[in-house]
């Protein structure tokens, strides 16, 4: 027997060759070695699921060309410093119910070897390969022959290499420690039987997480959601208010699970993989992945909801493939349904993406059926993505979320509350965001939102021809929907189980509304600091859009030194450039205009190019709302007490943090204030007086002085509208009310007089959603309260703010300050 498993394996080594040759392997995690964080002192042994010739020829490979230690001497040598071993599970022998694993006599080999030396160490690697990534039909006969197996014999294994090796996915998962596993003073068989069960958990779910559940036959999908009771009794309810028979309301529930419906297809994700890899690859220079490690950590053991910010149409795409990269199966994604049109619709169904419409109109059976497609997607255990906001954001900023498909998912989780949902928040941004331009001409109202179409989809071929830069993907911190419930909401289990069925606790509403601004504020905080938002922040914050070459590097340069030594969270990513460097990438995307004058050159964005540039500058504003709100303080005074600064910035942060989605609590307000206030004064862009309670701004010949300046004016859009919204609702509180709908539109008309006024050309200035996002702000402060018998149509004002608007003067220039009052002087239509 091993003279002939000998000439096996000499036969195969022959094969070795043609067959690196012909397979192509993709790997996780991405940054090998350094993501192991193997010691190289001490010896290293994979272990694969099962033993595979071919899965031993590709992990050798792929640990030389990506600079791990390769396993030398096959399956029988014990690892050593400097050689790597190499061990596999057992495989499962017998039929039917006497079917047990086999002995595994390399593991035991170093188990008893533990057991003698109590000093040996080995750091275990376990490594899946994947031949393919397609986890089969449930009802598919292809899947015996061609969709990978851990029991496949030599021909079947053939087979399955020439038709999925050219998609093969290798993943390292993490070490695990030798030494600690045997420190529980197990017995060598004990111990063995532990090892062998803990390794085979980590492969089960890693080939959950790579390839996902079974997939099951479309018309099956839709004969489950039909017969879901909810469903039913929808048909039944639809029947009876529309005079019809049930057959024919059955019917209708057919077509709408027809439209909603998914038809994954692995064959389909295969061929737009390669697509979008060559597509990539022509527009971006990168795709820059940031904190895909945290999703392996929980993928496998997990329903996963991926949250992504919406930039543009890339979004649906970009993610998918990103994590498909990554070696995590893609999930199933909600589409608007105005893009399901020939050729597009069919594709992006065969991608995973399921249609629903903008509004549902009151209509029970399909809002029925689309919940219950929801909860058959989750019940199986099937990862989903959706955007929280609901379309694309035209400004850059995030949008203020819409609850519909968060409350469904929400409630499918609470109808089963056993099961483990984890929401991930996905922050996306780009360089260059290929709509910007009609997002431009939405916004001014020169171009009204139109549906997608095949014209649409021709024009769009013309990206192939130009350069967008990079694209940011970035993982924000998971969010554990249990958990969650268990801070915010201590008995909802108790709650829940006292509810009528088809009923909700009462603070259901008002907690996903928490959850959804939650989940905005984590998305924001694993942003990626581009360089062209940067330079955007730069020169907008400036009077004319325009500075000198080196004062704009200057101010960068202290910009990034802030956000590295005091960074707006954790997950943040700041580019490794200087202030030139930063400058010198975006000239090469964004459209600035080079001045060039003897005493050295200025960089400007003039008129429509400043504009596009605001969308860039909003994407990335929030990290430094805080220390811009502190530094603008400073645009009129001297100097201010660090008890009068701290107190003004807390009155007005809770504005500012629904505006632009910042992390701090209200509560969190004043420590958050004064540990930026440090880090400016770390900085020098503050300084403190000898008693260390009053704070000042540097010298005006300084170069801190003008990056003080500039960080101030970031945010002076922002406070100009805060100012004009508290200066008008003080100018009514003789009435003591406000019309809701004809105040925001007073706010809208004068900010847009004063954006013309100012030279402003950014329509954004005036966005609507930003003054009635202000309003909501101070309803929950409890400065407007809705009226008893109108409700939120009138809102009484609180005296309060006629202080709010003083003090709310005092961040603006004087010449802003008398603009405003002007146009409160003067009588309005």
């Amino acid at each position: 027997m091993r003279l002939l498993s000998g000439l096996l394996f000499v036969l195969a080594s022959l094969l070795r060759r043609p067959l690196l040759a012909w397979v192509q392997t993709r790997v996780a995690p991405s940054g090998l070695p350094q993501e192991l964080g193997l010691d190289p002192t001490r010896p290293v042994c994979y272990v694969l699921a099962a033993r595979s010739i071919a899965d031993q020829f590709v992990l050798e490979e792929t640990c030389r060309l990506h600079g791990l230690p390769p396993p030398r001497g096959g399956y029988r040598d014990m690892p050593k410093p400097g050689r790597a071993g190499l061990v596999a599970l057992p495989r499962l022998e017998g039929r039917g119910m006497q079917r047990r694993y086999g002995n595994p006599v390399e593991i035991r080999r170093l188990v008893t070897q533990a057991i003698v030396d109590r000093d040996y160490e080995v750091q275990l690697v376990p490594v899946s390969v994947f031949w393919g990534r397609n986890p089969g039909q449930e009802t598919s006969l292809l899947k015996i022959i061609f969709s990978d197996s851990l029991r496949a014999g030599p021909l079947r294994k053939l087979f399955i290499i020439l038709f999925n090796g050219r998609n093969t996915f290798v993943s390292f998962g993490r070490p695990i420690s030798f030494q600690a596993f045997m420190a529980q003073d197990l017995e060598p068989q004990a111990a063995t039987r532990k090892l062998v069960r803990v390794l085979r958990v980590h492969f089960r779910r890693q080939r959950a997480a790579t390839l996902g559940p079974n997939l099951i036959n479309r018309a099956q999908v839709l004969s489950h959601v039909i017969a879901m009771p909810s469903v039913r009794e929808a048909i039944r309810l639809e029947a009876a208010a529309e005079r019809i028979s049930f057959e024919q309301a059955e019917e209708r529930a057919w077509n709408y699970a027809d439209e909603i419906a998914a038809d994954y297809n692995n064959a389909a994700i295969s061929f737009v993989v390669r697509v979008l890899t060559w597509l990539w690859n022509r527009i971006f220079d990168g795709i820059q992945v940031h904190h895909a490690e945290r999703l392996r950590a929980f993928a496998h053991q997990h329903g996963v909801v991926y949250l992504p910010a919406h930039r543009s149409h890339m979004d649906y795409l970009l993610v998918s493939y990103v994590l498909y990269q990554q070696g995590l199966v893609p999930p199933h994604v909600a589409a608007g349904i105005n893009l399901n049109f020939w050729p597009v619709g069919g594709l992006i169904r065969r991608l995973g993406g399921f249609y629903l419409r903008r509004k549902f109109g009151g209509n029970k059976l399909y809002s029925a059926v689309f919940r219950a497609y929801v909860d058959w997607l989750m019940s199986r255990g099937y990862s989903m993505q959706f955007f929280p906001e609901g379309g694309r954001s035209r400004t850059g900023r995030l949008l203020t979320p819409k609850t519909g498909m968060l409350s469904m998912a929400v409630q499918s989780f609470l109808r089963n509350p056993d099961q483990s949902i984890v929401l991930v928040p996905v922050y996306t941004g780009y360089d260059k965001v290929m709509e910007v331009g009609s997002y431009f001409k939405e916004l001014r109202g020169s171009q009204a939102k139109k549906n997608e179409s095949v014209g649409d989809l021709i024009r769009a071929t013309r990206v192939v021809r130009m350069a967008f830069g990079k694209s940011y993907i970035s993982f924000g911190e998971p969010l554990a929907l249990a958990q969650f419930l268990d801070a915010r909401q201590p008995g909802w289990r108790a709650d829940l189980a006292a509810c009528p069925p088809g009923e909700w606790p009462a603070w259901f509403s008002e907690f996903v509304v928490t959850l959804s601004y939650e989940v905005m504020a984590r998305i924001n905080s694993a942003a990626a600091l581009s360089p062209v938002g940067l330079v955007a922040t730069a020169l907008l914050a400036s009077p004319q859009q325009t500075l000198a070459e080196d004062e704009l590097c200057e101010q960068m340069d202290s910009w990034l030194g802030l956000l590295r030594t005091h960074p707006y969270s954790e997950d943040v990513w700041v580019p490794d450039l200087d202030g030139a460097g930063v400058l010198a990438y975006a000239e090469k995307i964004a459209r600035l205009t080079r001045i060039q004058h003897p005493w050295g050159d200025m960089i400007a964005a003039e008129g429509r190019d400043a504009v596009l540039l605001t969308y860039y500058r909003n994407s990335v504003l929030h990290l430094l709302a805080l220390p811009s709100l502190i530094a603008s303080h400073f645009q009129q005074r001297e100097a201010v007490a660090e008890t009068e600064l701290v107190e003004a910035c807390c009155e007005l942060y809770p504005v500012l943090r629904r505006e632009l989605f910042l992390r701090w609590r209200d509560k969190e307000t004043e420590a958050a204030v004064r540990g930026m206030v440090g880090a400016l004064v770390d900085r020098r862009l503050l300084e403190r007086d000898v008693t260390g309670s009053l704070l000042r701004r540097p010298p005006v010949t300084s170069a801190e002085f003008g990056s003080l300046m500039g960080l101030a004016n970031v945010m002076r859009e922002s406070l100009e509208r805060y100012c004009m919204t508290t200066v008008l609702l003080a100018e009514n509180l003789p009435r003591g009310f406000i019309e809701r709908g004809e105040f925001e539109q007073q706010c809208h008309l004068m900010a847009q007089r004063m954006a013309v006024l100012s030279g402003r050309r950014a329509p954004e200035f005036f966005d609507k959603a930003l003054f009635s996002s202000y309003i909501d702000s101070l309803k929950r402060q409890n400065l407007l309260r809705p009226d008893p018998v109108s409700g939120d149509r009138c809102l009484a004002i609180d005296p309060q703010l006629q202080r709010m608007a003083e003090q709310a003067m005092r961040y603006l220039s004087v010449g802003v300050q008398q603009r405003i009052r002007r146009l409160l002087s003067r009588p309005r239509g």
